[in-house]
């Protein structure tokens, strides 16, 4: 192998915040620069959820945009998508390439039949069909990723879930797999002081001596953010005068915020839109709630957990690997509002297990560290890369 530091090209489908994104800033600032020359490749879409271009700009990173790169399907686009990329991997001739999301798992084979790469391997942040709305597209997208996965040397899962359900439906082979967990800046996700959690409220416009449950989320149907909504309108009635603080930008933002003010929550629930100092918010909050349809992990879990919050969920694909159902947090059906709803006052109400679960939830976020999440994946480099060996050479 060269004697140079080993290119690395992390392929993400968008820029808009959301945990895949983060996940690869995490591992071009993390991955050992005196071993790795790492560049994100990104897409120039960016939602409502805001746009972390700029950002990696200013934390060193470097950042390449392909204009053609987009989350929804466009056969033209993603064609001249898969062209650009090939252009990037033969001008840069990166030893691996590793994708973030469901685009670029699709391009980058077609791209590296033209350019070719030693190494490819593709992180698995959820599967395509589970945002699908009826069968013909959940079995279209199943037989997509069947033939996609096929070229990859790894398929990185970030839970055991989303591989058990890779494997389920025929996707890729048990020895493609390495599952590795997320992880949280330990920095910034803390348990707050009682002078941050008074200024936070303070900021917030929320009272000092009230139960305050956040939320934080992208509002799309993954989500489900109305569930969320539908259970504070039950819990005001069973526990009268719970705030709540619900973080998060997306398709779904104007009919959350129509659907408070019709039910008369307005003067209980403060919808910030998307933020990027979320600690800054989780400080005001006693408790944590997600309400999602399907979760292939939920690294803001993690990250409400390490502030010693006790977190609300549903049990759908890998939460139940991030929540300590029980000890942590408590799991409910997801859907139905009624046992979301009891699940939050069942902790809102008990300040003993409250606290219990907050002092666990410090304790099992420690585990998930970014030097950990970035050695795990450093570790499967070195393994593909000695058993490519000579193939590598430069």
């Amino acid at each position: 192998m060269s004697k140079d530091r080993i290119r690395v090209l992390h392929v993400v489908q968008h820029a808009s915040l959301g945990g895949a994104t983060l996940m690869a800033m995490t591992l071009a600032e993390r991955l050992d620069p005196q071993r790795y020359d790492v560049t994100l490749a990104v897409g120039r879409e960016a939602g409502p959820e805001g746009d972390l271009t700029g950002e990696m700009r200013e934390r060193g990173l470097q950042v390449t945009t392909l204009a053609n790169l987009g989350r929804p399907l466009r056969p033209w686009q993603d064609m001249l998508a898969a062209w650009e990329l090939s252009r990037l991997i033969g001008s840069m001739r990166p030893t691996i390439v590793h994708t973030h999301g469901s685009k670029p798992k699709l391009l980058v084979p077609l791209a590296t039949q033209v350019a070719q790469t030693p190494i490819t391997v593709a992180h698995i942040w959820g599967w395509e069909w589970q945002p699908a709305t009826n069968f013909a597209a959940r079995y279209a997208f199943m037989a997509e990723s069947r033939l996609v996965a096929e070229p990859y040397d790894a398929l990185i899962s970030c839970s055991r879930a989303m591989r058990d359900e890779g494997l389920r439906r025929g996707i890729g082979t048990p020895e493609q797999y390495e599952v590795i967990y997320p992880s949280i800046n330990h920095e910034r996700f803390r348990p707050p002081s009682d002078a941050e959690r008074a200024e936070a409220r303070a900021e917030l416009g929320l009272p000092q001596d009230v139960t305050v449950v956040g939320s934080v989320m992208r509002m799309a149907p993954q989500k489900d953010p109305m569930l969320l909504v539908h259970a504070a309108a039950l819990v005001e009635v069973l526990m009268p005068g719970v705030h709540w603080v619900i973080v998060g930008g997306g398709p779904l933002e104007q009919r959350v915020r129509r659907r408070v003010q019709q039910i008369g929550l307005a003067e209980r629930v403060v919808l910030t839109g998307p933020r990027r100092d979320v600690p800054r918010v989780l400080a005001a909050c006693d408790l944590f709630a997600l309400s999602s349809a399907w979760e292939p992990f939920g690294i803001v879990y993690l990250e409400a957990q390490a502030m010693g919050l006790p977190v609300v969920g549903t049990d759908v694909n890998g939460a139940s690997e991030a929540v300590a159902d029980g000890k942590t947090g408590l799991l409910v059906p997801p859907g139905e509002y009624a046992p979301l709803a009891a699940a939050i006052m069942r902790i809102a109400g008990d300040p003993d297990l409250a606290a219990r679960m907050g002092a666990a939830g410090i304790e099992h976020a420690r585990q998930f560290t970014e030097q950990r999440f970035a050695g795990e994946v450093a570790a499967l480099y070195d393994r593909l890369l000695g058993e490519h060996g000579a193939d590598v050479q430069r």
